[in-house]
């Protein structure tokens, strides 16, 4: 049985890795046996974020502290979770991996693909595995096209749209989301999904163009297009919708079908025959992703659904986007 140790209480380890962790305990994969956040108050009051709160009856008994070296030195951890800001992304997780623990780090990966691949350096010369948590990897929604793409199911795929929308995440500690030096804005934090799936499902693309506005701190709304052979992908992020809940959702055309995918599910139109739903696996994608990473460090496995390499050439990209977007959306090659 694998132990973590988490860092960060706030609303993506509560609503997100906690539930997921709760399910792995009781399959007897993991336990979680201490949890750090500066705030000691985390513990005790519930966080509500764009994608939900934590369980209201989540029975785990796991030790608590403010000082993550602290927890450390007095607990025994074969694995750790960082669930901090991005900005300390970097910092904290390579001094884990220097310490030889195997580091699961929320995304995105850092603040810039420098950081990134000091990252990977890292790990490369680390005893221990580091994954980043780029969620929908393991999110059966986007597995489903990732499948029907390899086994040519529907034909090739002919364009792709994905759309990701939020009101303004107020609810992180210090309002650091707002804070565009410690955030990067949605492009880097919430836009970063979709960018990554791009990647997941087509490849690396050619050429980027990208516009953004700021209402709150800055890239609070993206539009993104990937430009491919044979394909163009349209992203759009935006967490500036005041008063909104979080939807996401995607449209991909193929030569014999189009996908769609929002709250309703995962739905396939042939062309010229009937819609249907296909059937998915209704495992949490949170879940699935640490459970995937816990098995890589209890057999030994390579990782090769989702690198730290990979992971780093996602924040490329979206340094990539950022630099088109600086120019006035001007179409700039990706440098592979």
């Amino acid at each position: 049985m694998i132990k973590v140790a988490l860092i960060g209480f706030g609303g993506i380890a509560q609503s997100a890795h906690l539930p997921a962790y709760r399910v792995l305990q009781e399959k007897g994969k993991v336990q979680l046996v201490a949890a750090c956040d500066i705030d000691r108050k985390r513990f005790s009051n519930k966080m509500e974020i764009n994608i939900g709160s934590a369980e209201d009856d989540n029975p785990m008994e796991f030790n608590k502290y403010t000082d993550w070296k602290e927890m450390l030195a007095e607990e025994e951890a074969d694995m750790v979770d960082v669930c901090l800001p991005t900005f300390l992304h970097a910092k904290t997780t390579i001094e884990l991996l220097k310490r030889g623990y195997n580091v699961l780090c929320e995304k995105p990966m850092a603040l810039n693909y420098e950081q990134s691949t000091a990252m990977v350096e890292a790990a490369n010369q680390s005893e221990g595995k580091l994954m980043i948590a780029q969620c929908l990897r393991f999110a059966s929604a986007y597995t489903f096209i990732k499948d029907a793409i390899e086994a040519q199911t529907y034909g090739k795929p002919v364009s792709a749209v994905f759309r990701r929308m939020s009101g303004p995440p107020v609810w992180g500690w210090d309002n650091w989301f707002m804070d565009h030096s410690r955030s990067k804005g949605c492009l880097l934090d919430m836009h970063i999904h979709d960018i990554d799936m791009a990647r997941f499902l087509f490849g690396e693309p050619n050429a980027v163009t990208c516009t953004t506005k700021d209402l709150y701190s800055g890239d609070d709304i993206v539009f993104s297009r990937l430009m491919y052979d044979g394909i163009d992908v349209l992203a759009i992020g935006d967490w500036a919708q005041e008063g909104t809940g979080f939807t996401a959702d995607y449209i991909i055309a193929f030569e014999k079908a189009t996908v769609k995918m929002d709250s309703d599910g995962v739905t396939v139109y042939p062309r010229g025959g009937g819609a249907y739903m296909p059937e998915l696996s209704s495992q949490s994608f949170y879940e699935a992703e640490i459970e995937f990473f816990i098995d890589t460090i209890s057999s030994g496995a390579v990782n090769e659904v989702n690198s730290p390499s990979s992971a780093a050439t996602t924040v490329k990209l979206i340094d990539t986007l950022r630099e088109s977007a600086r120019s006035g959306g001007s179409i700039v090659s990706f440098e592979k």
